[in-house]
């Protein structure tokens, strides 16, 4: 009468739990927000470019990392946008050279970093230029800068702009400041690889730099990244430069079609290494599963050291999730790491929840008199400290010689 009592309060918590697990998925899902897809997108042009950071090639970039943003052009659309490249008014030459960077911080992320900018335009620019103050550099700016910190603006290294023997004309300028990271792998966290973007842009004051007019080309021989472009803890996996389409789902109230605007993205990408990473933060956990499940090794009679195992894991693995988290940004997904916490909860959780089942068993076996059922029970129990955490239910329905024993009555359906 008691087994069966037992059993029917077994069988209700099984069903409380479930009905829960139920109505918290349909709560989350209902309060869940959905993200609102943006319309402003990058695209990358015909114009040269130097994507060194990927790893197989352009067209093979599925599941792999890329300094690549954004759709690329079709054939059709590459050889329209070849044409409106030879028809633009102006066209302004790019480079750009990193000399260092640092302070890389994932929470924000951003990153702080100086170097150097060059423009070389033509003619027709000089006469715009010198239509609207003289200093080009008032006509582009840092996209990415975090205002916070620095103003977006080229500090010129000379006063005035060098007349070149081929007519066209040429600046140097320096920027340091700190800059905003749109483009990292946390999802595959801890190897994860992040780039970092300084991103040039027309400043358009009144609507006459839309990317029909002002096209902006990548220097790609002399730009790169100096000596002090490390940064201590990450591994360099090399550096881009490219032209894209910047469309933005606004006129900024000029009237008219929505507008697009050149811009060079100058990227250097920086991965974690592996081994690292694994000595760091995946071999403690894995030393953590390793005490769960060699929890039943411990002798039979020390129950209170068998329960007390579980627990400290558990808030040793908190304490874990909580240090590595308090690098990262709030992400609305779970990083790989992230993932594997949670099975060693779920692993935790099943070592908790055996040493409470077993232990009841070890309780119910004193209080039996048939001596052939509790040498059955006792082997049983015996092979389940053996094998865990293997079927150890059905195991015992298929292996149990007495159809019976309390045991058996306590596991059947």
């Amino acid at each position: 009468m008691v087994l069966r009592k037992q059993r029917g309060w077994n069988l209700l918590a099984i069903v409380a739990i479930v009905l829960a697990a139920i109505l918290a998925i349909l709560g989350i899902g209902r309060i869940d927000v959905s993200p609102v897809q943006n319309r402003d997108s990058l695209r990358l042009s015909s114009s040269s470019r130097a994507l060194t950071t990927l790893p197989l090639g352009e067209k093979q970039t599925l599941g792999l990392w890329s300094s690549l943003r954004g759709d690329q052009l079709s054939d059709g659309e590459a050889r329209v946008d070849r044409s409106e490249l030879e028809q633009a008014r102006f066209k302004v030459e790019v480079g750009v050279y990193s000399t260092s960077n640092y302070e890389l911080d994932l929470r924000v992320p951003s990153y702080s970093g100086n170097g150097y900018v060059w423009l070389r335009w033509e003619e027709p620019m000089q006469r715009y230029v010198e239509s609207h103050g003289g200093n080009i550099s008032r006509l582009f700016i840092l996209l990415n800068t975090l205002l916070s910190d620095k103003d977006s603006a080229l500090d010129s290294v000379g006063e005035v702009p060098i007349r070149l023997a081929d007519g066209s004309y040429y600046q140097l300028f320096n920027y340091v400041g700190r800059y905003y990271v749109d483009h990292a792998n946390f999802r595959r966290y801890p190897f994860m690889t992040i780039s970092l973007p300084l991103a040039i842009e027309a400043n358009d004051v009144d609507g006459e730099l839309g990317y029909g007019d002002l096209r902006l080309i990548p220097e790609i021989q002399n730009s790169g990244m100096g000596l002090y472009s490390r940064i201590t803890g990450w591994l360099n996996v090399g550096w881009s430069i490219a032209e894209y389409r910047h469309h933005y789902a606004t006129n900024f109230g000029l009237g008219g079609d929505e507008n697009d605007y050149s811009q060079i993205l100058f990227e250097i990408s920086y991965g974690t290494s592996s081994w690292a990473s694994f000595w760091r933060l995946l071999l403690p956990l894995a030393v953590l599963m390793a005490m769960v499940l060699l929890v039943f090794k411990v002798r039979p009679d020390e129950q209170d050291a068998r329960a007390s195992i579980p627990v400290t894991v558990l808030l040793t693995l908190v304490f874990l999730q909580q240090t590595y988290r308090a690098e990262l940004p709030e992400l609305p997904f779970l990083t790989f790491l992230d993932q594997v916490y949670v099975v060693a909860y779920g692993v935790t959780l099943a070592a908790f929840v055996l040493v409470l089942w077993i232990g009841r068993r070890y309780a119910a076996m004193e209080a039996m008199e048939d001596s052939a059922d509790k040498a059955s029970l006792l082997r049983h129990l015996h092979r389940l400290d053996d094998v865990w955490p293997c079927l150890w239910c059905w195991s015992g329905v298929r292996q149990s010689p007495s159809a019976g024993s309390p045991f058996l009555r306590w596991c059947k359906p």
